[in-house]
């Protein structure tokens, strides 16, 4: 996985702003599709989180996402909120009108 700059200093932002200490954490959720990835700060990782940093600031990923997010970036958008780019496609039918965008 990849961390951008700009999600790194958001991120950092957030941190400062919110007055919590921690780090992301990235891990599996259920999406309308299948397996999706989902993101919180947490103040500590789980057992098995791989930790990924970008020079002062880590993420944990659950064991289980690695697969999913090994190609993945972390950046901002156009809006400057944190995204992540790269994911492989959902492997179910979302043709059933549900917005996750696939």
């Amino acid at each position: 996985m990849e961390l951008k700059d700009a999600a790194v200093e958001k991120l950092k932002a957030v941190l400062k702003e919110s007055g919590k200490t921690g780090v992301l954490r990235v891990f599996v959720t259920a999406g309308c599709c299948g397996p999706s990835i989902g993101m919180d700060l947490v103040e500590k990782s789980e057992p098995g989180d791989l930790e990924v940093s970008n020079k002062d600031f880590k993420i944990y990923v659950d064991k289980t996402a690695v697969p999913m997010v090994e190609n993945a970036v972390l950046d901002c958008d156009e809006q400057g909120d944190v995204i992540m780019k790269n994911l492989p496609k959902p492997e179910g039918n979302c043709s059933d009108g549900c917005s996750c965008g696939h």
